[in-house]
This record gives structure tokens, C-alpha cells and sequence, in this order.
């Protein structure tokens, strides 16, 4: 019988439906720097990692740390006003509810998420994270660890957390994502069917204990 002793999320595509709204922001970056459009197929490749791999891939070669933090500005500037122009801005559907339910079971929930200290700052503003999340329970990309697929995040959202891989419970809407949280050694692992989300290659996908299009979706056993 499945236990809840504690759930982790991914936020981009999954928390926040943003999806489109990245991929908005990537393919004006794409155009500008390399003079191409940013596929579909390539979109769903990069879903779930840090700037700097994405902004890597796109030039083509390893850019400096400088050139990876002037692109990044870039795209995170444009991200925002592409969000700010569809206030108000939502949690996905029975997000909400489902961690306020946690919390009230005394489940510890975190978030695990490839987007960095700028972005989380506007999250927490947009969102009010913190009446839902610990502060320190939201672990984000510092430039100390290496990108989804690697396992390292929610092995350190785990650790936060004090809870065993094997006992936590990860939603995810990319590839990327899932692998890593497979790779942590996390057992349960919830795909999220967000708009914009790879639908062929995460039903294929080996380990996953279900799809969700609806938080309410997910009953919790504590």
C-alpha cells in the first residue's frame, strides 16, 4: 500500500504551467543567437535543465560564465514580461490544495526545480510559496550541482527534507526530470500532463505510477 511520507515537486511545467511561456522566452534567444527556431523536439529535450546547459547547447560550444550570465538575464527578463502579460497567475489546478493538505497531515513537501535564485524570488512573490513551502525546503539551481537527469537535486531535496529516496513521493512534467528522480532512487514518481508537456515520450517512460492533468487528482495516504 502506497505511504506519503513526503512529496516533492518540480515547478516549472509542473507548480506553475509555464511551459510555453519558457519556450516563448527560449526561442526569441534562439533566434537572436544562433539564427534558428527552437524546435519542439528540442524544447522537450531541454525541459527540466539549468540555463546554463540550455544556453550551451543552443551557442553550440561552453561559453564563459559571463556570457552564460548575460544570456540567462536575457531570457529570465523576457520569461518575465511574457508572465507578467497573463496576470493573474495560477498554481496548477488542485496544487494548492494538495500541499495545504500535506501540511495539515504533517507531510514535509519541498520543491525541486532547475530554475534559479531570481526566478524563485519572483515565484514567491507571484505565488505567496512561503504559506505553502519551508523557504528551505525550496531547493533550486545554485550553480553547486549538476543538471536534471543527474540525481543530485532530489537527492538534496531529500536530505533537506530528511526523508529516504525511496520513501518520497516526486511530481515531474519533463524527461529530464523524471530521470533524475529515478536516478535519486525515488520510487513513486507522478507524471504531470501540463499543457506543453512530451506526451509520447513520458507515457513510454519505465517507472512511472501514473499521470495526472489535476492535483485533486492524487489522493494522499498518510
Amino acid at each position: 500500500m502506497k505511504t506519503d511520507n513526503a512529496l516533492i515537486f518540480d515547478f516549472n511545467g509542473t507548480l506553475f504551467w509555464d511551459t510555453e511561456y519558457n519556450r516563448m522566452a527560449w526561442g526569441a534567444i534562439s533566434l537572436k543567437y544562433r539564427n534558428r527556431e527552437y524546435t519542439l523536439k528540442e524544447s522537450h529535450h531541454l525541459n527540466g535543465r539549468t540555463n546554463t546547459e540550455t544556453i550551451a547547447y543552443l551557442l553550440g560550444y561552453e561559453p564563459s560564465a559571463s556570457e552564460v550570465k548575460r544570456i540567462s538575464d536575457e531570457k529570465e527578463q523576457m520569461y518575465e514580461q511574457i508572465c507578467l502579460e497573463h496576470f493573474p497567475l495560477h498554481l496548477a489546478p488542485g496544487a494548492e490544495e494538495l500541499i495545504e493538505k500535506a501540511n495539515d497531515r504533517h507531510i514535509p513537501v519541498a520543491i525541486a526545480t532547475s530554475a534559479g535564485y531570481g526566478n524563485i524570488m519572483r515565484y514567491r512573490a507571484w505565488f505567496d510559496l512561503l504559506s505553502l513551502v519551508e523557504e528551505k525546503h525550496i531547493i533550486y539551481d545554485n550553480g553547486s550541482r549538476r543538471s536534471k537527469p543527474s540525481p543530485d537535486i532530489y537527492l538534496d531535496a531529500c536530505k533537506v527534507l530528511g526523508i529516504a529516496p525511496e520513501s518520497c513521493t516526486v511530481f515531474e512534467d519533463a524527461k529530464a526530470g523524471i530521470l533524475s528522480a529515478r536516478n535519486a532512487g525515488i520510487k513513486r514518481i507522478y507524471a504531470v500532463a501540463s499543457p506543453g508537456y512530451d506526451q509520447d515520450t513520458i507515457q513510454a517512460m519505465e517507472g512511472i505510477h501514473g499521470l495526472i492533468s489535476d492535483f485533486s487528482q492524487y489522493v494522499l495516504t498518510n
